[in-house]
């Protein structure tokens, strides 16, 4: 399948096979006025010399008489001067040496030009005494001389093309930069910024392309804001009543008989799983809507420890847990907020699906990458690849709704940042890594790795 070119080669390469038919069509209207005029020049030069050499000959017809009449012919019709004199009959008392391999006017000579198959000749007025003098040149001197000259046009013009070409390229990418920056303003939105793009400066055939785009970035970001909105609203109506059941029914666990309890645990289980789905809507609606940059660096290993807390109560976890922190802080220009829910996110992936009774190992570096690793199955690349998008799951794996990694990912992007997937995880034959390096600059403190 083709791929298209860009806009400015295409403008150049059009451009220039504009040039090439203009070239052509001004090779052939050269080649026609060139040819014109160098005939009607050589025409003028034969007629002019042919007059001055009919007194010479005529002299030395007079002076040398009859001996002059048959000179020792050479038989080169390339040789340049061809003349003769000849009488009214068309008798030739003189002739060049190359006149015998040239083919002469027949009959009485006629004034005027004439062409044979060799040479182009003109035959002047008869003087006095009624001799006429008739003086040529090769056409193939012509024939050469005109291409020649011909040539010595056309080349330099020829040459002259890849300049071009070259030349309207370089025009075309400096009169297209305003394109370039459209595209540059264009591809710096996204759902976290829609606003619209400043038109001032642009070229006027970019200000109505710029004048639609922002009417589409308004109308998208209208429907976005009503999504986000109902996301919200749905999740907030939506945590109070969850919670309640799940205190209900924990409540009712407590007080009920043995044949009860299978099912309220399965009540239990499932009003738990709604309550960190709507935990998990709130979050992506905060996402949304913009979360990731901050003002100001924050400490980074600070938050980590506070994020880690729910962990530590667990007991499961708590024994699972293996945690690295460097000695000094880890400053980095990240919403608080939003690191929170980026780390909560891998931290409860990490449990959620490593295998029961095996490690999950979060640590931070002090230039501010944060690592979360476990002992669950090998994931292919593809798979990898995909672990990013929206309700994807792993080998359609039943726990987990499929935001969490989604959810890091776009803080990661929206921060500065960026999230990176491995598995197996580094130094292991399986397993698997989240990897979120946090945006730069960092001032972050120096010391020795450290385990807590």
């Amino acid at each position: 399948m083709n791929r298209p070119g860009s806009l400015s080669r295409r403008l150049a390469l059009m451009t220039s096979a504009g040039f090439v038919v203009i070239w052509l069509l001004a090779g052939l209207a050269t080649a026609l006025v060139l040819r014109h005029e160098q005939e009607e020049l050589l025409d003028l030069q034969l007629r002019e010399t042919a007059r001055l050499f009919l007194p010479v000959l005529a002299e030395r017809w007079v002076a040398d008489g009859a001996a002059a009449a048959l000179p020792p012919a050479s038989r080169n019709p390339d040789e340049a001067l061809v003349y003769l004199l000849v009488d009214p009959a068309g008798r030739i008392l003189l002739q060049s040496p190359s006149a015998a391999g040239a083919a002469l006017p027949e009959g009485p000579p006629r004034p005027g030009h004439v062409r044979t198959e060799t040479h182009a000749f003109y035959v002047t007025e008869p003087n006095a005494a009624g001799l006429a003098a008739i003086y040529g040149d090769p056409l193939h001197e012509r024939r050469n001389a005109y291409r020649a000259s011909l040539l010595a046009f056309l080349l330099p013009m020829l040459a002259l093309l890849p300049l071009a070409y070259v030349l309207v390229g370089r025009i075309a990418r400096a009169a297209l930069r305003p394109v370039d920056r459209l595209r540059g303003e264009i591809e710096a939105r996204g759902d976290g910024r829609l606003d619209p793009i400043d038109a001032a400066g642009q070229p006027q055939e970019l200000r109505a392309i710029t004048a639609t785009t922002n009417g589409l970035m308004m109308r998208l970001g209208q429907a976005l804001d009503g999504e986000r909105a109902f996301a919200t609203n749905a999740a907030h109506e939506l945590r109070t009543p969850v919670a309640v059941a799940l205190a209900q029914t924990q409540r009712l666990r407590a007080e009920a008989t043995d044949p009860a309890l299978d099912r309220i645990d399965r009540l239990e289980a499932a009003l738990s799983r709604m309550s960190h789905l709507v935990a998990r809507l709130l979050q992506l609606a905060r996402v949304d809507a913009g979360l990731g940059a901050a003002p100001r660096p924050h400490d980074l290993r600070a938050l980590l420890d506070h994020v880690l807390d729910d962990s530590r109560r667990n007991a499961d976890r708590a024994d699972r847990l293996r945690l690295l922190l460097p000695d000094g802080p880890v400053l980095s220009p990240i919403d608080p907020d939003a690191f929170a829910i980026l780390a909560g996110n891998l931290v409860d992936n990490a449990f959620q699906h490593s295998p029961e009774g095996s490690p999950v190992t979060v640590a931070l570096s002090a230039d501010g990458v944060l690592r979360v690793g476990n002992d669950g199955d090998r994931l292919d690349e593809r798979t990898l690849l995909g672990l990013t998008r929206r309700f994807q799951k792993a080998g359609g794996a039943a726990q987990g709704f499929g935001l969490g990694l989604h959810i890091a990912d776009t803080i990661a992007r929206q921060s500065g940042g960026s999230l990176t997937l491995h598995s197996p995880a580094a130094g292991r034959e399986c397993g698997f890594e989240a990897r979120f390096n946090a945006p730069q600059p960092l001032v972050s403190g120096t010391g020795q790795m450290g385990r807590s």
